[in-house]
């Protein structure tokens, strides 16, 4: 079964809010992220037909943890 377009969208929208927040809080890793999406274009697809489906796997790790609560019941 193949996904929506609005499940699209909302699949994209949160990573990049994800990859945002991840490289907003390190300069190193913005830089790199600046570097390698310098010369990026949206509009250019790796299909050779424009009708094929192009299938993006992505896999996310977080690496960061603020703040860890642990509510404990007596």
């Amino acid at each position: 079964m193949r996904p929506s377009t609005a499940e699209t969208i909302r699949t994209w929208l949160l990573s990049a809010l994800v990859v945002h927040g991840a490289v907003a809080g390190n300069p190193d890793a913005k830089r790199l992220y600046d570097d390698l999406l310098s010369n990026y274009n949206k509009l250019v697809r790796p299909v050779v037909n424009t009708s094929d489906v192009l299938r993006v796997c992505i896999k996310l790790k977080l690496s960061q943890l603020i703040d860890v609560v642990v509510d404990l019941i007596p």
